[in-house]
Order: C-alpha cells, then sequence, then structure tokens
C-alpha cells in the first residue's frame, strides 16, 4: 500500500517526503499493521475508521466503498492539507477489515497558496473541510465530490492524482487481505488478528 501510494502519486510532499501512512484495521477499526511512512499518521488511522463507523449507518457501508475526511473535528486527522482514506473489506458479505491511509495535500484553498497559514485565527483559514464523505460508491467515483475538492485547489490536477494513488493504494490492500480470507477463511483470519493482539501484549 505504501509503495503503491508513494510511486502513483502526482505531489513531491508524498512521493519525496514520504509525508503519508498507510494501515490495516479490523472491522472495529483496531490497528492490525502499518506500512512505513510518518508515525504520527499510523497513529490516527484507527481513529479515523473508529470515528467513520461511528458516523456512518453500517448499512451505508458496502464493498467497493471508499470514504474520505480530512476534517480534525471528525477525529482521526491531525490539519486540513492531511486526508484520510478507508475502505471497507467484505468477506462473504461480512465486514472483516478496513485499509487506510492517509496523505500530505499540496493545497486545499484557504487564505494562502499551500493551505497553511500561519497566522489563520480559525480553522476557516485553512481550507476546504471534509467531513466523512463517501468517496468511491461500490466501485464508481461519487463525481460531485471529486468537483468539490478539485474546485477548491489551487492545484486540482495534483489534488485528484493524489486522490487517485490513494484510492489504488487502499485498493491492493484491500485485495491482499481479501486473497488472504480466501486462501485460510473467515474464521482463520479472525482468530489470527486476535492472536496477533495477544502477542503484541505479551
Amino acid at each position: 500500500m505504501f509503495v503503491i501510494f508513494r510511486r502513483t502519486a502526482m505531489n513531491p510532499i508524498i512521493y519525496e517526503v514520504l509525508d503519508v501512512g498507510t494501515g490495516i484495521t479490523d472491522a472495529d477499526g483496531n490497528m492490525v499493521s502499518s506500512g512505513a511512512g510518518i508515525p504520527g499518521f499510523v497513529g490516527v488511522l484507527d481513529k479515523a475508521v473508529q470515528r467513520l463507523r461511528e458516523q456512518i449507518p453500517a448499512s451505508d457501508i458496502a464493498p467497493g466503498d471508499i470514504f474520505i475526511t480530512n476534517d480534525p473535528y471528525c477525529g482521526g486527522v491531525t490539519h486540513l492539507n492531511n486526508a484520510v482514506l478507508a475502505m471497507p473489506v467484505f468477506a462473504d458479505g461480512v465486514l472483516v477489515a478496513w485499509t487506510a491511509n492517509i496523505g500530505q495535500w499540496s493545497d486545499v484553498d484557504g487564505s494562502v497558496p499551500g493551505s497553511m497559514a500561519v497566522d489563520a485565527r480559525d480553522i476557516f483559514a485553512e481550507g476546504l473541510r471534509l467531513p466523512v464523505l463517501k468517496l468511491i460508491d461500490a466501485g464508481r467515483p461519487v463525481q460531485q465530490v471529486f468537483a468539490i475538492m478539485q474546485a477548491n485547489s489551487r492545484l486540482p490536477d495534483f489534488l485528484r492524482g493524489d486522490l487517485w494513488a490513494a484510492i489504488a493504494s487502499l485498493r491492493k490492500g484491500h485485495d491482499r487481505i481479501l486473497r488472504l480470507v480466501q486462501s485460510y477463511g473467515r474464521e482463520t483470519f479472525a482468530a489470527a488478528l486476535t492472536d496477533y493482539y495477544d502477542y503484541a501484549e505479551r
């Protein structure tokens, strides 16, 4: 997930500075594994998934969906330039895990280019706030959300490119997890996660 995000992003803050984090959580949003990147970024991914699950009814979460937020008040995000994307992983119709990532965008509107005003007195000076939104609906892009985001960036092509890089990263993680579940079975997969947590505690 990390390698795909880095190699496909258009933004040098992601592919050179590596201002990014990737991770996998269980169905409840507890962190299972993380890729390389900034530890502070990795540490917010589980909180973001948990907050997402609180705000989105389970009936509105389906295979192929991808959600996005960059709002610190939604939980799990550091500031508006950093967007968390998360994708549910379903096996046999049951939610078994989430893939998630976070990356630093070049510009999300606000009072200054780059969206990091040192004289900002409130969050509105920082740029466009996205509550938890569905970015991909059952595999289909929600074009209105893409359009709003691009219209509020000074670098809309970079923003769209970074979005698709993040989506590709999530989908690769999703496919690898699904392959594990299909190989060993859903019960064995769940037992392995429990054992993993116990091992960490020991």
